[in-house]
Order: structure tokens, then sequence, then C-alpha cells
């Protein structure tokens, strides 16, 4: 599972519709988003997905770095987009819109799915994937505001409401 520290990350598509919650109409967003990482975030999906599509070639690199986890060199550079099968719900986006986390933008009870890695030279990766979540309209708002830009935004696993009322 996708988890983000004050990561930046790209706000690349946004969409806006209206779902059908019983008889309510209920505003949803689907952000596109683009996160460059370091490939040590595939260790979160799996322990040996790193040394799937990377290794270290010691004819380049030589003795420069003595790490055994650095793997900075692509394995199949042609290899293109990977998709990654999965979806997680009751995700926390929270993206920091300012100086203060007054003006951050939170997204409770989001849900995360359409991963693809797209894996870069030199041991990065971009992380694409799209959160699904129901905004108020001044929230929707301030998220179209920042189409196209790079955000710093923290991801998390938040617990579902029952859970909540339970404890």
């Amino acid at each position: 599972m996708l988890e983000l520290e004050q990561e930046l990350v790209k706000v690349v598509h946004i969409n806006t519709r209206s779902e059908k919650h019983g008889d309510d109409h209920v505003l949803g967003v689907d952000l596109k988003l683009q996160a460059r990482l370091s490939n040590d975030v595939l260790s979160l999906f799996s322990p040996t997905l790193k040394a799937s599509f990377y290794h270290k070639d010691e004819g380049v690199q030589g003795d420069l770095v003595t790490d055994a986890g650095y793997l900075p060199n692509l394995k199949n550079p042609a290899l293109g987009t990977v998709k990654w099968d999965g979806s997680w719900e009751h995700q926390r986006l929270v993206i920091h819109n300012g100086v203060t986390e007054a003006y951050d933008i939170v997204l409770d009870e989001s849900k995360v799915n359409k991963l693809a890695f797209d894996f870069q030279e030199g041991g990065t990766v971009f992380v694409n994937f799209r959160v699904q979540a129901h905004p108020d309209e001044t929230t929707t708002a301030k998220l179209l505001s920042l189409l196209g830009q790079e955000v710093h935004m923290s991801l998390d696993f938040e617990d579902p409401p029952e859970m909540k009322e339970a404890a």
C-alpha cells in the first residue's frame, strides 16, 4: 500500500462527477497524481519488486556506493509503465497547500487505485495513481486550482468510520 509523507506530488488530471448515493446526489472527484520517488518505495508493495526491475551495474558505478540495497540501473529499460493491481480504501490524503496546517486540504475516506510504476534509470520511479474522494464544493474549487502543479502531500491509511465509533 502506498504511503507518502510530505512528498512532492504533481496533480496531473482532475475529473469531477455527480454520484447517486440513494436518493442523494454527491460530488465525486478523481485526482490523477504522479509522485517521483526513490525505488525503495517498491518495498511497500513487495519485498522482491525492486530487485525485479533494478540492479547495480558494477561496470558503471564501480565501488562508489557499497550499500547492497542500492540498485540504480534498470534491468529492462524498454519495459515501459507497469500497472499494479489493487485498490485501497479508507485512505487519508493531505495536500499541504500553505505554510500552516490551517491551509491543508484534507480528503478523508478516499480510495486509491489505478497504480502504475514508470521505472527510471538512476533509481527513481514515477508512481502514478488515482485518488477518489467526495469533497464539498469549496474543497473541490481548491483542488481545481492545483491542476498541473506540484504540491507536498501525505497519504496514509485511516481507520474506517465504524472503527472510530467503536473506539
